[in-house]
């Protein structure tokens, strides 16, 4: 018990780790041996820790990041157009509040997560990897966010893998400065 009813269980781990992406054209995806993530979207937002009239649950640098993020792939339902989120869980409770920072439940993420839509086999998977509350390697924990996203679409995320897959969201948070990164990644190139 860390504080009633909060266990260390749900809190994220510190932990050693490493992540490595290959970033190419659509010659270098047409060279792969392995079918592509494309990227269809992405974004970085931050605010500062404190400020007048913050809102700590649902902060403005993260909704903003979603939208741009949206408007970039043409997403107008997140909830019904994204198939799996690796999202930045540093806390157990951080899910629900992401879900409703991110567009995905308006005032009710908590109803999502009571519900099972973000279990390994619910509609809206989240973290199927595990993500922050199993490991969490500091330095490369937001990257390792967005390779998930990336291995969801591309079929070859192992035993956590989400079938018929083909749009997932990789979301990164943290720092001072309250930082906010997204991806959004399908297995089809985006139009242009």
């Amino acid at each position: 018990m860390l504080w009633d009813p909060v266990r260390y269980s749900e809190t994220c781990p510190s932990s050693d780790g490493a992540c490595a992406m290959i970033l190419t054209g659509r010659d270098g995806a047409a060279r792969s041996p392995h079918p592509p993530a494309w990227v269809h979207g992405g974004a970085m937002r931050s605010e500062p820790t404190l400020f007048a009239g913050k809102d700590f649950v649902s902060p403005r640098a993260g909704k903003d990041c979603a939208a741009d993020v949206y408007r970039q792939a043409r997403i107008t339902d997140p909830r019904r157009e994204i198939d799996a989120v690796e999202m930045y869980v540093p806390f157990s409770w951080y899910e629900p509040m992401w879900l409703e920072n991110l567009g995905f439940a308006e005032g009710e993420g908590w109803k999502l997560t009571e519900a099972g839509v973000t279990e390994l086999d619910g509609d809206l998977p989240v973290n199927p990897s595990g993500g922050v509350l199993s490991t969490n390697p500091i330095g490369p924990s937001g990257m390792i966010r967005f390779a998930e996203a990336a291995l969801r679409v591309r079929g070859r995320a192992g035993e956590h893998q989400i079938d018929a897959a083909t749009r997932a969201l990789g979301h990164a948070y943290g720092g001072g400065s309250q930082f906010f990164a997204m991806w959004l990644v399908g297995t089809e190139p985006p139009p242009g």
